[in-house]
């Protein structure tokens, strides 16, 4: 004769594996371990979740006829602009850099070695430049001079924001399709339709309750450290990407609301299957200078417990 387990224990077995060991979870029961292993097992809630994963993923990158991406055109020939040649040459050379072709930034960094004016003074002259043409605004000639001479750093942001762009566009077709709203930002919105807003000038939820809205979702709940990590790093990616653009924006309040989920709630509760599950959420936390927040102590603690 067989038996099945009563539905009541196994819903309290997978409620409590989520944040414990096996063995805890028998003891907390005085239930055989092999009982609660079989439990968990057959739920897979010790598993990865494949849902998950293959929801929050971006798309595969495409060869696209996309024309977001025009072909760079050099900008007209150095003009007198503040009086000074090299400040003019400087100038010149930063909208030069700023079309983000690479040949043409291979020759304006050539160029730029032949400007022997310190950099410190080529900034110091341009905000005495600046001064001047503001009628004195302090702030403008401050903040405009700082990092006006430094062309390799110009260089490497341009460049980036360009690799950003090409990639978001092979993988989403065009500049629209990139921020349209992408569907696990519609589950995030959608899971926390009916929580209550906290209004501070910028829309945030009530978290203890965005986590319950989200834990309600068990079909998109990570199993797994790991699930979390693939998820964090999905949300880490778009945002990069979309990026690429000067006028991105931050994520949704809703978004946050699912990253702090995640960051604080899971990584706090889900125990690592194994050290090296353990060692990957720490190198995320230090990547993302993650240990000086208020629920640092919690996930820690689940790490190492």
């Amino acid at each position: 004769m067989t038996t099945t387990t009563p539905p009541p224990l196994r819903a309290q077995v997978l409620a409590l594996r989520r944040t414990q060991s096996a063995r805890a979870v028998a003891q907390a029961l005085n239930i055989p371990l092999g009982t609660v292993k079989a439990i968990s097992s057959r739920a897979g809630i010790t598993r990865d979740n494949t849902t998950l994963r293959a929801f929050f993923r971006l798309p595969e990158p495409v060869a696209s006829a996309c024309t977001a991406l025009q072909p760079p055109v050099a900008p007209p020939q150095p003009v007198a602009v503040t009086g000074n040649k090299d400040l003019d040459a400087v100038l010149w050379l930063r909208q030069v850099v700023q079309t983000g072709d690479g040949a043409l930034i291979a020759k304006a960094m050539q160029a730029a070695e032949r400007i022997k004016t310190p950099v410190k003074e080529l900034e110091k002259r341009y905000g005495d430049f600046l001064m001047r043409e503001s009628g004195g605004n302090t702030m403008r000639a401050v903040f405009g001079s700082i990092g006006f001479a430094d062309l390799k750093g110009l260089a490497e942001r341009t460049l980036d924001k360009q690799a950003r762009k090409r990639e978001a566009l092979a993988r989403f077709g065009s500049e629209q399709a990139v921020f349209a709203e992408t569907a696990p930002e519609r589950f995030c919105v959608d899971a926390l339709a009916l929580v209550p807003v906290v209004t501070k000038g910028w829309r945030e939820y009530d978290q203890a309750q965005a986590n319950a809205a989200f834990d309600h979702h068990q079909d998109m709940a990570p199993h797994t450290l790991a699930d979390c990590l693939h998820e964090l790093e999905f949300w880490d990616a778009l945002y990069h990407l979309r990026n690429g653009w000067d006028n991105a924006g931050d994520d949704l309040p809703e978004v946050s609301a699912r990253r702090h989920y995640i960051e604080a709630h899971c990584l706090a509760s889900i125990r690592p299957k194994t050290r090296d599950e353990a060692k990957a959420v720490l190198r995320y936390m230090a990547a993302h200078e993650m240990f000086d927040r208020n629920d640092t102590d919690a996930v820690l603690e689940n790490l190492v417990g």
